[in-house]
């Protein structure tokens, strides 16, 4: 595809944005505005990106909040680096941070994690048995990995140094991947991809990884010596079909060997095979049906997705989707507001909200404004005004030294600048992916400035 001419005026948005971290910005706020002089008592559930970004916008609408967050882990990763460091580009420091240098000093910070939620009675209770009240409860918990789901597999299997099988969504799986990367330059092999069927937190993550691989071996002249391939749980490979047909068109392009629903079930770590059930609807007198297969593949090397879920917690407590296939999972919140769709003192922000699309940090870049809005709309018994219109965004590195920037919301493509395109492969959408985003997030967003 061919890289557009950037205009002055979308390259100086670029700009403008990424000076946001930097502090040189006329886009960065002059004073905190507050929206509210009213004093809740705001707890927040985990103090990961969404939760951080939430209580920062709150301290500057709500000055005279008590605002609360409960998280037990010290360290912030910035996760979009994962695919970076497998490929090779940053290294695991590089997307380490430290919870205390990013919360504001009038948030406190209770080093525990929640067991339990009473939403009639409006408390909570951490893993040590204290209870804590509040007046309103947001949820900013991500998600929770199950590699067990598939036969013969844990985390520690994924940690291990002597087996090659990872995954690129923690930073130990990553660092490992990038070792992966040197072993298959080295030696050729199987390198199988596994995703699974259920709802993920950027869709396109382990894709990358498949091509960062590809172009890599292709430029050292060693793509013979590989045998690669994209084994995708559902039935797309993405939730948007404009891209997840670009994907698909990648991959024939560049003789990138996939196959959708198939979903990994089994690993024998022994004799390094996969078991994936191969899922094929068809119709029976009218009424639809799914038969099931069995296939194994060999491998050499094996990057997975994990199924993933939220904290048990909000199983626990009622708080959960209760019907679909999602059930017993993700948070109950409407769509549009992200109010809990029973407790409306309740909020969900993140990967472990339970809407269509959202599971990306450029969404909770959308989602925190929406609900610092809404709440203070409810404190006030205003009408919720506020809408997420399911943004979602993911940098698609599609080469050494090139990207798609991958934009959608619940409409369908949602490019944010024409220079980015819709399924436009240039090297403008790797430089912001590569050299932009992480300060614009670190710097900018978790501090509510961007």
């Amino acid at each position: 595809m061919q890289d557009k001419k950037i205009s002055r005026r979308d390259l100086l948005k670029i700009m403008g944005v990424s000076g946001i971290a930097l502090g040189t910005s006329t886009l960065m706020p002059t004073a905190a505005q507050a929206k509210s002089t009213l004093a809740p008592n705001i707890a927040i559930i985990g103090a990961g990106l969404g939760g951080i970004s939430l209580s920062a916008k709150l301290i500057k609408d709500l000055p005279n909040a008590k605002i609360t967050i409960f998280d037990a882990d010290p360290i912030l990763y910035y996760q979009p680096g994962f695919t970076l460091i497998a490929g090779g580009i940053y290294n695991k420091q590089d997307t380490l941070y430290k919870k205390e240098e990013l919360l504001d000093s009038k948030v406190k910070w209770i080093k525990e994690n929640i067991s339990l939620v009473n939403p009639d009675n409006k408390t909570l209770t951490t893993t040590s048995n204290q209870i804590y009240n509040y007046d309103y409860l947001i949820i900013a918990t991500g998600t929770t990995y199950e590699f067990e789901k598939v036969k013969g597999l844990d985390e520690n299997i994924i940690n291990d140094k002597n087996t090659n099988i990872t995954t690129i969504y923690t930073a130990d799986g990553a660092l490992k991947a990038q070792e992966m990367f040197n072993k298959i330059e080295k030696s050729g092999g199987k390198v199988l991809f596994a995703e699974p069927n259920t709802a993920i937190k950027c869709g396109g993550a382990n894709k990358k990884i498949y091509f960062l691989l590809e172009d890599r071996l292709t430029k050292q002249g060693l793509r013979d010596k590989v045998e690669m391939h994209l084994y995708a749980g559902g039935n797309s490979m993405l939730s948007s079909p404009i891209h997840a047909a670009m994907i698909e068109q990648f991959f024939i392009g560049r003789n990138m060997p996939y196959s959708k629903q198939h979903n990994l079930v089994e690993i024998d770590t022994n004799n390094n095979i996969a078991t994936f059930e191969k899922i094929m609807p068809y119709t029976e007198n009218g009424i639809s049906k799914i038969a099931k297969e069995r296939i194994q593949k060999p491998f050499d090397y094996l990057f997975m997705i994990p199924r993933m879920t939220t904290s048990s917690f909000i199983s626990d407590s009622g708080l959960a989707i209760t019907k679909g296939d999602v059930a017993g999972h993700w948070v109950d919140v409407d769509q549009y507001t992200l109010q809990h769709k029973k407790y409306p003192h309740i909020f969900a922000i993140g990967d472990c909200a339970g809407i269509p699309k959202g599971k990306t940090g450029a969404s909770i870049r959308k989602q925190y404004p929406v609900i610092a809005e809404n709440l203070i709309a409810h404190l006030n018994g205003e009408p919720l005004k506020a809408k997420f219109d399911g943004y979602t965004a993911c940098p698609l590195l599609t080469r050494y030294g090139k990207a798609v920037m991958v934009e959608f919301d619940y409409k369908g493509a949602a490019p944010s600048l024409p220079c980015f395109g819709a399924t436009r492969e240039s090297w403008l959408n790797w430089f912001v992916k590569i050299y932009l985003m992480k300060p614009m997030v670190m710097s900018g967003m978790i501090h509510a400035r961007a």
